[in-house]
């Protein structure tokens, strides 16, 4: 039976991922940065709290383990600017402490975590793996160093290795923009859209529970990264609107042009200088808003056999659902 060691077993990808793994027969051990209330994995689940920077700590967890896979890291903020050296120490030296560790270990497989970031933060068009990574903030930069540490490994023949770029992940999480998107639809704070041709993809859980799974799977890899979404991307005012209809409000009488929404976000702009507060709307915010993130997950489907199942459509019961309970809880 093969042992998995998961690092950023806590976080959301990790609470999802461990039991799939569990009941595809992988015996898994979890590494925590802490010792939280909650995630609370099947019995058969050996628990490890320990700090991707503590590359002893890492080696111990790595002990007999056949195969990890990687998915702690420094996240993304809106503004990650002065927050280099943390992201280097977590997201490239942490990324080398689980690589040495796996090599020192006997571990034949790694599956890295990693961002479509790597491109950039706006797309022109669809982007495949064809296209060259250009990265502009400083998580972009530690994930596509972390792929370049990953790739290296696995073309000295250490490892067999994979990095899966990921865009935002949704589901059944009070964490991301797409819950504070339906919060702020439900209470009236987000304005009703126009029609904006950008398209951005997105990535449920558990395609991306799937995808991670296939890769622990098969024999080889044809590329050093793949993209993994959902089959189609998603027009944002198809999200928004998803989501109202969800909610049972129906879609909007009216839109706000989006020369308005421009000239809001300018104001935004002028009054975050002056006040050096966070502003509700800043052309920043509105161009990510606005803005093209569209990637092709067709290598994933070509070559590992990944098969996105689930898409937004589908699931936006659940989401308002979960949603709806989590409110009530923060009410009580």
């Amino acid at each position: 039976m093969i042992r998995v060691l998961v690092t950023g077993a806590g976080g959301f990808l990790g609470t999802a991922l461990i039991p799939e793994l569990v009941r595809a027969g992988f015996r898994v051990r979890a590494f925590l940065r802490g010792r939280p209330a909650t995630p609370s994995f099947q019995p058969e689940v050996e628990a490890v709290v320990g700090d991707l920077c503590d590359e002893q700590r890492v080696k111990e967890a790595m002990v007999d383990c056949d195969a990890v896979v990687h998915l702690a890291a420094k996240v993304h903020a809106m503004d990650d600017h002065g927050h280099e050296r943390e992201y280097d120490a977590v997201n490239v030296q942490g990324t080398r402490h689980v690589l040495d560790a796996a090599v020192a270990s006997g571990a034949t497989r790694v599956v890295f975590v990693s961002s479509t970031k790597v491109f950039g933060e706006e797309t022109q068009g669809c982007v495949d793996e064809t296209c060259s990574p250009c990265p502009q903030t400083p998580y972009g930069w530690s994930k596509w160093k972390a792929e370049q540490l990953v790739s290296e490994y696995a073309k000295r023949g250490d490892v067999t290795a994979v990095s899966l770029r990921l865009p935002m992940v949704y589901g059944q999480t009070t964490k991301g923009n797409l819950f504070r998107m339906i919060a702020a639809i439900d209470v009236g704070y987000f304005p009703p859209l126009p029609p904006l041709p950008a398209f951005r993809s997105l990535l449920h859980i558990d395609n991306c529970v799937q995808a991670v799974r296939r890769c622990l799977q098969v024999p080889r890899f044809d590329r050093a990264a793949y993209i993994v979404t959902d089959a189609d991307p998603y027009s944002v005012t198809d999200l928004y609107d998803g989501i109202r209809i969800g909610l049972g409000k129906g879609l909007p009488g009216w839109r706000i042009p989006l020369w308005a929404l421009k000239g809001g976000a300018r104001c935004g702009d002028v009054l975050q200088a002056v006040t050096r507060r966070r502003a509700p709307l800043t052309t920043e915010h509105l161009m990510k808003l606005i803005g093209s993130a569209w990637y092709s997950p067709a290598a994933l489907i070509r070559d590992v056999g990944y098969r996105p199942l689930y898409s937004f459509e589908k699931t936006v019961p659940e989401l308002i659902a979960f949603y709806r309970r989590s409110m009530s809880a923060d009410s009580c």
